[in-house]
């Protein structure tokens, strides 16, 4: 499923440019992908993305310890 129409940018892309380092705002993912929101109807999403991905990454910190 496309995230950000403007920039083509999937769920799937999107959820792995959040893992890496921890990404906690759509604009970081974005930056890490080389692309900048245009219309920005896709913030919400993308945020939402980026706390699951978060907060699984948590889960699995906690368990770790």
């Amino acid at each position: 499923m496309y995230v950000c129409i403007c920039n083509a940018l999937t769920e799937t892309t999107v959820r792995s440019a959040a893992r890496v380092g921890g990404a906690s705002c759509p604009r970081t993912v974005y930056s890490r992908l080389g692309a900048a929101p245009d219309c920005c109807q896709c913030l919400g999403k993308a945020r939402k993305i980026i706390e699951e991905e978060r907060a699984a990454d948590n889960s699995l910190l906690a368990t770790a310890t």
